[in-house]
């Protein structure tokens, strides 16, 4: 086997863990305390952060969610599951990397309210959301969707839409 194709096995490998990884925040996202949106007025807590943007951004989440918890719990449970799925089988995974990407840094920027304010006693890390971010992002420059894929399939099938597929292996 050639270095690129054992390169792109391995990114396969990754991509197939952190949708692991990612079907387990769904799992947890369906269990009754969030899914019935018993914690997401906790966790959308605009008055956690005092800096003005971050404020501003996590009240507009915390006044969306508060329209229907209930139904924002289960958007965001099925939003997850279906990440988890597209990672791990590896479905438009161009496409996939890119939201998860985007999703991850709204989960960083909201509910994780970018564990700000950063100057803490205590403060350890900067929330587990933005390595997400980097993952995913990591993902697509490996271009992870190329083999062990449901993209390896359809690609040839998509015409103008085949680079929302992975990329063509090598």
């Amino acid at each position: 086997m050639d270095r690129s194709l054992r390169r792109l096995h391995g990114a396969a490998v990754v991509r197939i863990l952190f949708g692991l990884l990612w079907a387990i925040d769904a799992w947890l996202k369906w269990l009754p305390g969030f899914i019935h949106g018993q914690t997401i007025m906790h966790e959308l807590n605009p008055q956690a952060v005092s800096t003005p943007v971050v404020h501003g951004w996590v009240q507009l989440w915390h006044d969306v969610a508060g329209m229907n918890p209930g139904m924002f719990a289960m958007g965001t449970a099925v939003i997850e599951t279906l990440l988890a799925v597209a990672l791990i089988f590896g479905i438009l995974s161009n496409l996939t990397f890119i939201v998860t990407a985007a999703w991850s840094f709204g989960i960083w920027t909201a509910p994780e309210h970018m564990h700000l304010p950063w100057g803490t006693p205590g403060m350890t890390d900067l929330g587990p959301s933005i390595g997400y971010v980097l993952a995913a992002l990591a993902l697509f420059y490996a271009a992870a969707g190329a083999t062990w894929s449901v993209d390896a399939v359809i690609r040839p099938h998509l015409g103008r839409f085949a680079p929302l597929a992975g990329s063509v292996p090598a």
